[in-house]
């Protein structure tokens, strides 16, 4: 399953390449739930590397294309120096800068880098010469491999200025000319087989592929997106499109928290041309056969964990209510929270309101001290911070559809925040929403405008149609920020404490 194949006859004079490839790390180091199955684990993921390393007599690159940091508590305690010694036992050969590398800054990027054994690189990110990342990220590099060489560039989302926290002294450049120069500059060292490893997110890597020559792969991350076998997927793997001249270029990406192992076997013709290829991704499941060291050094990480679990965020001197009889039905002082939370986070990207589904809302906190702990009971599934643009056509029916099955308890019920609306709980299904005001900048509420576009700040399970809501799927720009929830709204209550939440009418059931 899931495997492309293209004119696979070998021919004199060809050069063939194995790539394996991941992207959007995220810190999960260990295997996740997904459905009835597990997918993903660092340990997991060595022995899989190692064996088609083992079985394929054509050289093999392993590449990642962005996002090692930010997503479990092994980041907040480690700041990428837990996932880097498995990083550098895979013998990655380049490493793709994402946007969430800048969360803690530059000095913490910077230290990761002076420790790895691979390169990481962007040609779209200009560095002050007074930063402590002067000298460490390159814009490419040039691998040779059996006599060949092979042009490894890099691309960072411009985006990063806002999505993470980049500092002075970081700027990023248009991707598209930083492609360009960079492929002209490889070329002109006699390189003629060139992969571009982006961090712009799946759609951005198709207009690159359509506007920049010289590119034969492009390895992609920073949209999780799923390809070919993957659960989820929409679109081949790999995905192929055509440079301005007319050329091959070769599209994919993998997912994401290591859950599958990109492949992409390649040929190319003794002037470079692409030729042939074959893609069959990997399950990183479980069974894959954990590597025991891997294990080992994985559990010296792991055991400080629970510590961090204690630790104290926050105070509130009432309950914050996540009961489930509550929070799927109404609106809840928690439930308003979490939205705020979020909304909070993502104003620096001009989000505008926020909901979110009381289903994902597990538990309620006791008033008293709140330790992170708490906090991951009441937020388990590792969600993601998520935004998207929405017309007000388009809110309306989401917020009808999540008043549609109080009756029934569904855990699409929504949380808001940004936004107050009225809802008849006595009329049909579908007709339920009375009123919607939005508040404007200036803090003043105004009434939806069903024909304006507003961004909508969310979760990557509602932003994928999760309780229903398909009507997010629809929606334009959207971005998975990579920021945990859990640690978005542990951020928020530590700003905010001692909290004194009430519900503040902002969902109001009223029979017309």
């Amino acid at each position: 399953m899931g495997i492309a194949l293209h004119n696979a006859v070998t021919r004199p004079q060809e050069f063939s390449l194995r790539v394996l490839h991941t992207n959007d790390h995220h810190a999960h180091l260990e295997a996740v739930e997904v459905g009835e199955t597990t997918l993903g684990g660092i340990a997991q993921r060595k022995t899989l590397i190692d064996s088609l390393r083992s079985e394929d007599k054509a050289p093999t690159l392993v590449l990642d294309a962005g996002d090692i940091f930010q997503g479990t508590l092994y980041f907040n305690k480690y700041l990428g120096k837990a996932d880097l010694p498995f990083y550098n036992e895979l013998n990655y050969a380049a490493v793709a800068v994402g946007n969430h590398e800048f969360d803690q800054g530059q000095q913490v990027l910077a230290d990761f880098i002076k420790k790895a054994k691979f390169p990481m690189v962007s040609a779209n990110i200009e560095v002050a010469a007074n930063s402590p990342l002067s000298g460490l990220i390159k814009p490419w590099i040039v691998q040779e491999v059996k006599g060949q060489k092979i042009g490894i560039l890099g691309l960072t989302t411009a985006e990063t200025a806002l999505l993470s926290s980049p500092g002075e002294g970081v700027v990023f450049t248009p991707e598209v000319d930083a492609a360009q120069k960079a492929v002209t500059a490889l070329q002109k060292q006699g390189v003629n087989k060139i992969i571009a490893l982006t961090h712009l997110g799946f759609s951005n890597d198709k207009e690159l592929a359509r506007k920049v020559d010289g590119i034969d792969i492009i390895i992609g991350g920073h949209s999780h997106t799923p390809l070919g076998n993957m659960p989820g997927a929409t679109e081949p793997y790999p995905v192929v499109e055509k440079t301005p001249n007319g050329e091959t270029v070769l599209l994919v990406t993998d997912w994401e928290w290591g859950k599958y192992l990109g492949d992409l076997q390649v040929s190319f013709d003794s002037k470079g041309h692409l030729i042939n290829w074959q893609g069959s991704p990997h399950a990183v499941d479980g069974n894959i056969k954990a590597d025991e060291t891997f294990v080992a050094q994985l559990d010296e990480f792991k055991k400080p964990l629970d510590d961090l679990r204690q630790q104290v965020v926050g105070k509130t001197t009432v309950k914050l209510d996540g009961d489930r009889a509550n929070i799927r039905t109404q609106e809840t002082n928690l439930g308003n929270l979490i939205a705020d939370a979020i909304l909070d986070k993502m104003r620096v990207d001009n989000g505008q309101l926020a909901i979110v589904n009381g289903g994902g809302i597990r538990a309620s906190i006791p008033a008293g001290e709140v330790t992170v702990s708490q906090v991951l009971e009441v937020l388990p599934f590792g969600n993601t911070v998520t935004r998207l643009d929405l017309t007000g056509t388009q809110i309306k029916q989401a917020l009808e559809h999540g008043v549609s099955q109080v009756e029934q308890g569904e855990g699409c019920f929504p949380h808001v925040s940004g936004i107050r609306f009225t809802w008849n709980p006595k009329a049909p299904p579908g007709s339920r929403v009375v009123s919607v005001q939005v508040r404007d900048e200036k803090g003043k509420e105004q009434p939806l405008d069903l024909n304006a576009t507003y961004r909508v700040v969310t979760n990557d399970f509602m932003m994928g149609g999760g309780d229903g809501y398909k009507i997010f799927e629809a929606g334009e720009n959207q971005v998975d920020t990579g920021f945990l929830l859990a640690d978005v709204v542990i951020d928020y209550i530590r700003n905010q404490s001692p909290l004194n939440l009430k519900a503040e009418n902002r969902i109001v059931p009223k029979n017309v």
